[in-house]
């Protein structure tokens, strides 16, 4: 049931992610989209690496699966956003030059 549930809110989060990429395509053009993707993409090397990266070993014993989902959610949630806001910086300063 577990998986289940953390399946649809990874699915959710993916919706989610695609329509604020698709509302800074629309509000600051390429480089709002652009940035967006890159964020997207942050978003699932983090998800995927997330075990080694920000679970201790002691977790796995001390929290529920749904506790570890979501740790691992909020780190590629803060890795994601990171991810995107360098990347909207760093393509706006490529057009103003």
């Amino acid at each position: 049931m577990v998986r289940i549930l953390t399946f649809l809110i990874l699915l959710i989060t993916l919706a989610l992610l695609a329509a604020i990429d698709v509302g800074a395509w629309l509000a600051f053009g390429w480089t709002g989209g652009v940035a967006g993707l890159c964020g997207i993409i942050g978003f699932l090397i983090a998800y995927a690496v997330s075990v080694e990266v920000a679970i201790a070993p002691r977790d796995f014993w001390t929290h529920s699966d749904f506790g570890l989902f979501l740790k691992k959610l909020g780190y590629a949630w803060e890795t994601g956003l990171c991810v995107t806001a360098a990347s909207f910086l760093i393509f706006r300063l490529i057009t103003l030059l």
